[in-house]
Order: structure tokens, then C-alpha cells, then sequence
């Protein structure tokens, strides 16, 4: 008992030593002299946008429980009362079932006669079981006549080409994107779990807390568990970023503000440097982690000045980013078009704690969209004051 006593009093020593050193890392970077104010402007700013973004999930949580339990009770309530719908209505249900049961309800032809349900069409055999379970279960079907036509492959059906493949009819938990209400509990039971495991001295304790670590990162990045670690990574991984803002300038003027890769900080500024390489490629300096810097090299892929500007990141970034820039003339000003994709560090886990932050390439965009609209705008409002006097002078020296 006292060699257990002492090891407990030796591993409580030990993390308060740990929290006293974090204690002191964050003091000094935070109050640092020169760059302190600024940290911790942008970590009030980052604890704000964290907390509207917790507001808005709360918000949606409410809505998804109420709208769930609403339809749960009026489920209930119809199977206690006999259902006096006609035959054209249960052919519209077994239709708007079929939308979430397989991938091709267009192929399906659907007639309804004294309840008993007739399906006629084409179907993959892998979609069979499911179609015919699904639409016995719609409210109104006494009986299925299945006269459809399986077929192993898509091959030469052209009804069976294309869609995507649905997973409504799988149980909330294992479908990749959880609901609001879903994930708030997978949250909660998480949460459980982790503090279920401290107050434990036994090796379970690992187990208990692994798995609410789990639940907790599952619940939060609303991505699948093999994503979040690495373990599966594809393109439908990248996080895709699109936007668009008007700017008052001349498509040409505002190609090459961006074409000039080097002047790129003065408006954007999570990035420190780019460095041209030679007329294609350049060596990119950004902001990382707090006190950190992370650094690249890209290439551009395409350009059409005054159209359009396309780039891609070289092998071996530490974020494998690609993007296009379009410049859309109009009479009174530029609509530029922005569309990047990209891919995280730390996967889905690394995008979910910096868009927490307010750190992720999506709201770092509309930043720097606003800051160059301001920055060409103001630029060219600076250019144009001498021309508008002139002007003035001398429509004064004529009168």
C-alpha cells in the first residue's frame, strides 16, 4: 500500500509540475513585450468566433431533437389509427421512399391497386432486398409485387448509370454524417466516459477513456474515425473552398494585384513571404501553429491574364493545396471567382480544431477577400484623386 501511495503521490507531483511549466509557457506567450497584445487580441477573437460557432450547434441540436420527436409521436399516433389513404397516395409514398432506398428510383415504375404495391423497371441485385423491406414498411402497403429486372452491373442498363449511393435505411450511428441531436449525445456519452475514467485505478480506465476520446472526436468533426487518423484518405477528404466577391477595378488590374505573387502579405496575413523561384514557381512562408511558420512550394498551373490564374502545391507539402482564381469583367468592376481545394494537416481532426480557432483556409478566404477589395479599391481611389483634380482645375480655368 505505501509503494502504491508513493506512486500515486509521485504521478501527482509530476502533472502538477506539467500544468505549472504550461502555466508558464502560455504566461510568456501571451505577455511577451512586443508581439503579447496581439496574441491575445486574436485569441479573444478566436474564443469569440468559437463561441458563436458553439451557439449556432446548440441551436441546430434543439431544432433536430424537437423535429425528432415530433415525428416520432406522429408515427405513433398513425399506426394507432387505421389509414384511410387512397391508392394515389401511397403510390406517391412508395415513390419519395424510393429516393432513399436506391440510387435509381427514376428506373422503377410504381403502380398501386387495392394496396398491394406493383414495381416494374430495372434494378441492380445489390439494391433488391433493400427496396422491396422498404417499401412493405411505407405506411398504407399491404403487399409488394416485385416484377422488377436485377442486374449484376450497370453495364449497357443506361437507367442504372450515374447517382449515388444512398444509406438512409442504416441506423443513425453508422452512417458517415451524424445529425445535430446524434452528435450532441455521442458528445455527452464521451464526455461521460472521460470523467468516468479518472476517478478509476484499474486498467480499465485506458479502455473507458480511449473509448470516450473516441466518441468525443467522432462527435465533434462529424467524420468517420479511419478519416480523423489517417488511416483512410482520399480525394472526398480534401476540404473544398468556394467563394466570391465583387471588386470595383478592371479585370486586369485585379489579375495582376494576384498575378504579383510576392505582394501577396500586404493584404493577406496569415502568409509572411513568397519568394519567386523562377516565372512559374514560388516558395511560400505562412503563419502555423502559434510561434510557428510553415513553408511550400507551388507552381502555377495555368494563366490567362485578366481570365484566369490556377496553382497547385509541389509534392511534399506540408498542405497539398490546388486552386483557381477567375476574373469575370463587368461594367462596373470585377467579380472574382475563388475555388481551392485542400488537404488538412491532421486530417479531419487538424480542420475541425482550426475552424473551431477561426484558423482554417475558409475563413482566413473571406478575410483576405475583404482586405484586397479594400486594399485595390482604396489603391485605386488614391490613383484616380490627381486625374479628378486636374479634371477640375480645368473645367474651372474654361468657366
Amino acid at each position: 500500500m505505501r509503494h502504491s501511495s508513493s506512486n500515486g503521490s509521485r504521478i501527482g507531483s509530476f502533472g502538477i509540475g506539467v500544468v505549472a511549466v504550461m502555466t508558464a509557457a502560455g504566461a510568456v506567450f501571451l505577455f511577451d513585450p512586443r508581439s503579447g497584445g496581439r496574441r491575445r487580441a486574436l485569441l479573444r477573437d478566436q474564443l469569440t468566433h468559437l463561441a458563436h460557432q458553439s451557439s449556432a450547434f446548440i441551436g441546430k441540436v434543439g431544432r433536430d431533437a424537437r423535429q425528432r420527436t415530433r415525428g416520432f409521436f406522429e408515427r405513433s399516433a398513425a399506426r394507432l389509427h387505421r389509414d384511410k389513404a387512397d391508392d394515389r397516395i401511397i403510390e406517391a409514398r412508395v415513390r419519395a421512399a424510393l429516393g432513399r432506398l436506391t440510387s435509381h428510383p427514376g428506373a422503377i415504375d410504381v403502380t398501386c391497386s387495392d394496396r398491394i404495391v406493383r414495381l416494374r423497371g430495372d434494378i441492380l441485385i445489390d439494391d433488391l432486398d433493400t427496396i422491396i423491406r422498404g417499401v412493405l414498411h411505407v405506411r398504407g402497403v399491404h403487399q409488394v409485387l416485385d416484377e422488377m429486372r436485377a442486374h449484376a452491373n450497370a453495364t449497357h442498363i443506361s437507367a442504372l448509370q450515374g447517382g449515388s449511393p444512398r444509406n438512409s435505411g442504416r441506423f443513425e450511428f453508422q452512417q458517415v454524417n451524424w445529425s445535430p441531436a446524434p452528435r450532441a449525445l455521442a458528445g455527452v456519452a464521451g464526455l461521460g466516459l472521460l470523467a468516468a475514467s479518472l476517478g478509476r485505478s484499474t486498467p480499465a480506465r485506458y479502455g473507458m477513456a480511449a473509448a470516450g476520446a473516441a466518441l468525443l472526436a467522432r462527435s465533434i468533426c462529424n467524420a468517420p474515425l479511419s478519416h480523423l487518423i489517417g488511416l483512410r484518405t482520399d480525394a472526398s477528404d480534401d476540404v473544398h473552398v468556394q467563394k466570391s466577391i465583387h471588386v470595383a477595378a478592371e479585370a486586369q488590374e485585379v489579375y495582376e494585384c494576384w498575378r504579383n505573387l510576392e505582394g501577396l502579405p500586404r493584404f493577406m496575413s496569415h502568409v509572411r513571404e513568397v519568394r519567386k523561384i523562377d516565372d512559374s514557381h514560388y516558395h511560400w512562408v505562412v503563419d502555423g501553429a502559434p510561434g510557428q511558420t510553415l513553408e511550400w512550394q507551388s507552381e502555377i498551373t495555368a494563366d490567362l491574364p485578366g481570365e484566369l490564374l490556377a496553382w497547385r502545391t509541389m509534392p511534399g507539402a506540408s498542405i497539398p493545396s490546388s486552386g483557381v482564381m477567375r476574373f469575370e469583367s463587368g461594367k462596373d468592376g470585377t467579380r472574382v471567382h475563388v475555388r481551392m481545394s485542400y488537404c488538412p494537416p491532421g486530417n479531419a481532426l487538424g480542420h475541425t480544431v482550426a475552424k473551431l480557432l477561426g484558423r482554417d483556409p475558409k475563413h482566413q478566404m473571406d478575410q483576405d477577400l475583404l482586405r484586397f477589395k479594400n486594399f485595390i479599391e482604396a489603391r485605386r481611389g488614391t490613383q484616380d484623386r490627381p486625374a479628378l483634380r486636374e479634371t477640375e482645375t480645368t473645367r474651372a480655368a474654361a468657366s
